[in-house]
């Protein structure tokens, strides 16, 4: 494994989930993601998730089109590249199993805490936006692969008497009080607790990997690679 695991310690989390700041984790964050790694799953909609922003970040509604041999209907990938190369931000979900370096860092995860991961990959070729501040219901690891991103991670976390919907609510600046506000680098991680407020800035060409991470030990994925007993 090429990163630095000072994030899986258990101590940042037994008495206090609180945002964290990770500086270089890694030196070779090329190796999780790539461009040659976004371009093949944006040209395989059928394998991977994949949403793209507007101006207003929010998602663009993409026409659908059939696979004929998967059984499903995924987006037009003709679309997708054009508002990719458009500069509109994308989202790469089920990158989990995408690459050896991808899979060992979320079991190396999965087994110090008990939880189920998948990846995704958050990106944009040039200054586009991304959420407005929000949370999301589980907690998630973000490392940053490609170019720098403004993030705030803020002290205020969402109840959990109020119910995940996939439509968070937004809080103005004036709701919320930064507890880090940062310029990631290539290869510096973030810890950004379930229902935490959070947002990112992106204003230049950039990718990033972001690790929710899910309580669910009766589910985890199987990563182990076994071998084919081939005579």
């Amino acid at each position: 494994m090429s990163v630095s695991l000072p994030f899986l310690n258990a101590e940042h989390y037994i008495c206090g989930d609180t945002p964290l700041l990770f500086r270089r984790v890694t030196d070779v964050p090329h190796l999780y993601v790539d461009w040659g790694d976004v371009q093949h799953c944006l040209n395989n909609p059928w394998m991977y998730n994949i949403e793209i922003l507007d101006s207003n970040n929010t998602k663009v509604q993409m026409p659908t089109v059939p696979h004929p041999w998967h059984g499903n209907w995924h987006p037009d990938k003709k679309v997708i590249m054009d508002l990719v190369n458009d500069n509109h931000t994308f989202v790469i979900a089920k990158y989990g199993h995408h690459n050896k370096a991808v899979n060992e860092l979320l079991q190396s995860i999965e087994n110090a805490f008990d939880v189920a991961c998948d990846a995704h990959i958050y990106g944009a070729l040039g200054g586009a936006s991304s959420f407005k501040i929000h949370w999301d219901q589980p907690a998630n690891f973000i490392m940053q692969i490609h170019g720098e991103t403004h993030w705030t991670v803020y002290n205020e976390r969402c109840s959990t008497l109020v119910k995940y919907t996939g439509f968070p609510y937004n809080p103005t600046e004036d709701e919320v009080t930064p507890a880090i506000d940062t310029v990631l680098q290539p290869g510096d991680m973030l810890y950004i607790p379930s229902r935490c407020y959070h947002c990112a800035r992106p204003d230049q060409e950039r990718l990033s990997l972001s690790i929710p991470c899910w309580h669910d030990p009766e589910n985890k994925p199987d990563r182990n690679q076994y071998i084919l007993d081939i005579t």
